[in-house]
């Protein structure tokens, strides 16, 4: 389960990455509120899946995942946001960190449903956690298209 986590990480990493080298290309071709929705967009999808998964590869020390997403979702927010002005800059920062939040509160309910006083299920916590780790690839997937494809539009 643990290469299944590794590697879903990895190629939401990878999708991230793809997705910084395609926009700081298009830079330019970026207006203030088309570039201020992509930095908002992306940077809070990105960090919201990385957070998940490493909240799942680490669900031990709650603090200290919780922190280094937080720190993490804030450093992608603003990787994201310094493509264009300060405003891009405030918003990547903000809905990275948002992302972030997120991404380590759904990772908490997915391990122990009870927090929410949700009912446990009949899947087991490895079927649970492979899932939400495929659904953050799709939904890193998606959201990169659909966002490169705004730009032919």
């Amino acid at each position: 389960m643990q290469i299944i986590l590794i590697s879903t990480t990895f190629v939401n990493v990878a999708f991230g990455v793809w997705l910084y080298f395609v926009l700081s290309k298009c830079k330019f071709l970026l207006n203030d509120r088309f570039g201020y929705i992509s930095v908002k967009t992306s940077s809070s999808t990105l960090s919201l899946v990385a957070s998940l998964n490493l909240f799942l590869l680490f669900p031990a020390d709650f603090e200290i995942t919780g922190l280094l997403n937080l720190l993490l979702g804030i450093g992608i927010g603003w990787l994201f946001g310094s493509l264009l002005n300060a405003q891009t800059l405030i918003a990547g920062i903000y809905n990275g960190g948002m992302g972030a939040i997120m991404g380590t509160m759904a990772g908490a309910v997915v391990m122990n449903p009870a927090i929410c006083g949700l009912p446990s299920t009949i899947l087991s916590e490895q079927e649970i956690i492979i899932f939400f780790a495929l659904l953050s690839i799709c939904i890193q997937g998606i959201t990169a298209f659909m966002l490169l494809f705004s730009f032919r539009a």
